[in-house]
């Protein structure tokens, strides 16, 4: 496992845009850093991105483990190349929103009250204002991953476009920010508390606070998307790959969670499940 030292780089400002807080970050030659923060944020996010692999999923990005040094601590992370291009930059939806109906896409959707509306409303927008299609179909995907690995931090703005800001053309942005799913958050889900009970608790974002409601209303509206090859010997596996990084109770909490989405959304499986 790499051992980066980053007491030389400056860390990346907070942007505030969660309200569980920022992880710290740090961009260093074309490659982005995150470190722990409330939990085991670096094991979901490099979890989720390798289970990733074996879906249907291919616009995402690939998160590896990384040890951090920073200030005389040592505390674990992930690292990941960056995916923005030359001249590209990074548009979430609440600032495009803003930028064209003079508020953000969040109060918006705030005064509808159908989850299928706040879907077809935010399709429409980006679409009309983008140029881009297939949003419907992204957009469904995200959801459902969301709801199968419990992220609960995907709000308006890191849902986002990219921007060639030389063409101002756009492209539908990789699926990335994983970090508060499967109960990473260890101050809202204490490793002593009952899986169940700390999974009943978990709620989504940004059309409802259910994510089989949310799920539901955007495959009525686009249809399925998500497709997975794995079962419960590959996520064992995948766990077993960070034992110098994390304690055992850490990472059994982490494959039963993942075991238990499995469980539950056999729908998207194409492989059997063991």
């Amino acid at each position: 496992m790499d051992i980066i030292n980053l007491d030389a780089v400056e860390q990346e400002p907070t942007q505030g845009h969660t309200s569980k807080g920022d992880q710290p970050k740090w961009q260093l030659d074309g490659k982005w850093y995150k470190a722990d923060h409330m939990g085991y944020e670096a094991l979901a996010e490099v979890l989720v991105s390798q289970l990733l692999k074996q879906s249907n999923v291919s616009n995402f990005v690939e998160y590896e483990p990384v040890l951090i040094q920073y200030r005389g601590k040592e505390v674990p992370g992930c690292v990941s190349k960056s995916f923005r291009a030359k001249d590209e930059m990074l548009v979430p939806f609440e600032r495009l929103h803003r930028a064209y109906k003079g508020q953000g896409l969040a109060a918006a959707l705030g005064g509808m009250e159908d989850p299928q509306e706040r879907i077809r409303y935010t399709v429409d927008f980006i679409e009309q204002t983008t140029g881009l299609t297939d949003v419907g179909a992204y957009l469904t995907l995200l959801l459902e991953l969301d709801a199968f690995f419990l992220n609960e931090d995907r709000h308006t703005n890191n849902l986002a476009v990219i921007r060639n800001e030389k063409t101002k053309e756009f492209r539908l942005c990789p699926i990335f920010d994983n970090g508060l799913a499967l109960l990473s958050d260890l101050n809202d889900y204490p490793l002593e508390k009952d899986i169940y009970d700390c999974i009943s608790r978990v709620r989504a974002k940004p059309f409802d606070l259910d994510f089989d409601v949310q799920v539901e209303a955007a495959e009525e509206l686009y249809g399925m998307q998500l497709e997975f090859s794995f079962n419960r010997y590959d996520i064992s596996a995948l766990v077993e790959l960070f034992e110098d990084l994390y304690p055992e109770d850490i990472l059994e909490r982490t494959k039963r969670a993942v075991y238990e989405q499995l469980r539950k959304y056999q729908i998207y499986l194409t492989k059997k499940l063991i």
